[in-house]
């Protein structure tokens, strides 16, 4: 067992973080929860469940593996460490590279793993409140989703299995509670349970991407600290409700738990795998020269072909994956990724009730400096193909359109089509039929954005139109990229958005969510029945 939670804490100096409470309601738990791990039994000691096992069973593993959310303290300003939550894992066996740090932050190892594999994984929760572990992208059976009917309690364990049959690109793992005060994401996302997933294929490798040093994984979040570096989050006042109308905004940008920081490279091409993993920021990427951002990714793997915009829009769960050429620029010059500024709407920040903020949404920032130190050469050209087996759902005039309303309930947070979540429940119009391709059509009738999500698949982008003026964010639309596949799609405010979903393999329940978190917590998630 990895012993990295022993670091040992003065508990009469430390403050944690504040605002362990419902996202629900105003209630604040005692902070100190924060960092109080359970002891080392599993709860197959405790109450026989431990050994709950979802998933494959017959076959051999080509990967075996510990993961363990757990307290710990993690230096990531100048200064004292600050207290979060992490994931830790332990390989037992397969490639080698199947576990690597993702820096010496607090964010979960990456974990790499190649199309074909047949993976297990023992979840385990040193937390003192309900977990689970989701993995954000993958197709797999439903009770491996990691939804939150299928919670993991303090001190037990799960152990999932599933084949490893999505396309080359990059996911991401997170909890996904739900207590009996609300929602859990937000809280515990924001404590530090996240990590990125790679998936790789013979395909994509053949293409010659930049690989090794040539490839950065980039995880971006935003933070807000007090005192001696204590993160805070949210309190019982009236910030706290605004806070979850709006959804989180940090102080601070962090890149892979530190940070931005300044990496030297030299002059060949580089591959950027950014994903969003804040709770609620948008972020406008560009490049300091104002040269094109060249994008040959999204959530769902390779696009067909590179495409170039003037920025990327990245919304919160959302990956996409980019391509920069240095071997032009002189060594001693140095380039910057920024995340540009926007104009957000009245609840964002940017120009209206939160001005006053230190990070509004929409402001300018950077997220990374590469300096070009020294001449290279190599590195193979973009290919212009990346993905000609690109498949994407087809439809036709005859193909089922489901309609979702996005809306406010006032006092009580959001809602799809009126309702709330509502534990497992699925109403007459949320089940769908094994086999089939449906249209869903996202309505926005609320002044802010919304990431929306589908557990259990990847869906394609058939159409996206502004109904009246009421955009409100503007400066984002020319960066939404939505050729391609996808997990998670970002509806501005008054858009219709339309997307083609399959539904292959496996019946049961999955959810459906606004991945702004403060918003899921606060209602805006249901589940849907896939019925064979």
């Amino acid at each position: 067992m990895s012993t990295s939670h022993t670091t040992p804490i003065d508990r009469g100096r430390r403050i944690l973080v504040r605002g362990l409470g419902s996202l629900a309601g105003v209630t604040v738990v005692s902070p100190t929860l924060l960092l109080t791990a359970c002891n080392d039994k599993t709860a197959a000691d405790e109450n026989g469940n431990g050994s709950a096992y979802h998933g494959i069973t017959d076959g051999r593993f080509s990967v075996d593996m510990r993961l363990r959310a757990h307290p710990d303290t993690v230096s990531i300003l100048s200064g004292s460490p600050s207290e979060v939550w992490r994931y830790t894992a332990n390989r037992l066996s397969g490639p080698e590279d199947t576990l690597t740090p993702l820096g010496d932050g607090y964010c979960g190892p990456v974990i790499r793993l190649r199309r074909g594999q047949r993976v297990r994984m023992r979840l385990e929760n040193r937390l003192p409140e309900d977990t689970t572990v989701h993995w954000h992208g993958l197709h797999v059976p439903p009770d491996v989703d990691g939804q939150p009917r299928l919670p993991i309690g303090p001190g037990a364990a799960m152990t999932v299995a599933f084949n490893v049959v999505d396309r080359a690109g990059l996911y991401w793992y997170h909890p996904h509670p739900h207590g009996p005060d609300g929602g859990r994401v937000g809280f515990q996302s924001y404590a530090g349970l996240a990590g990125p997933l790679i998936i790789e294929d013979d395909t994509e490798r053949a293409l010659g991407l930049p690989a090794g040093d040539q490839e950065m994984i980039l995880l971006l979040q935003d933070r807000s600290f007090a005192g001696d570096n204590e993160l805070t989050y949210l309190d019982g006042g009236m910030g706290s409700m605004m806070t979850r109308m709006r959804g989180f905004l940090g102080d601070q940008v962090l890149v892979n738990g530190r940070p931005p920081e300044t990496r030297d490279v030299g002059t060949r091409p580089y591959r950027l795998r950014i994903l969003n993993g804040s709770n609620s920021r948008i972020y406008k990427l560009a490049w300091s020269d104002d040269r094109p951002v060249t994008v040959i990714g999204t959530g769902g793997g390779l696009l067909a072909a590179p495409e170039q915009r003037p920025f990327v829009t990245l919304a919160p769960a959302q990956r996409i994956d980019l391509w920069v050429d240095l071997s032009t620029t002189e060594p001693g010059k140095a380039l910057r990724l920024v995340s540009d500024s926007y104009r957000a709407g009245m609840m964002g920040g940017m120009g209206g009730m939160m001005s006053d903020m230190a990070l509004p949404a929409g402001a300018r920032f950077d997220v990374l400096t590469l300096s070009v130190t020294r001449r290279e050469r190599g590195g193979a050209p973009l290919p212009k193909r990346l993905a000609d087996a690109l498949q994407l759902p087809t439809v036709d005039q005859d193909t089922r359109v489901r309609r979702f309303e996005l809306g406010v309930v006032m006092m009580r947070g959001f809602a799809i089509n009126g309702r709330q979540f509502r534990g497992a429940t699925v109403a007459d119009d949320e089940t769908v039929t094994l086999g089939d391709t449906e249209i869903w059509e996202f309505v926005n009738n609320t002044m802010m954005p919304h990431p929306m999500h589908v557990h259990g698949l990847q869906f394609a982008v058939i159409g996206r139109k502004q109904v009246g003026s009421r955009r409100g964010w503007s400066g984002l639309a020319a960066g939404l990229v939505d050729a391609g596949l996808h997990d998670t799609i970002l509806v501005l405010p008054g858009e219709h958005l339309r997307i083609a979903l399959t539904f292959t393999d496996f019946d049961g329940l999955y959810l459906y969510h606004c991945h702004n978190m403060e918003h899921e917590d606060n209602g805006m998630m249901r589940y849907y029945r896939v019925r064979a």
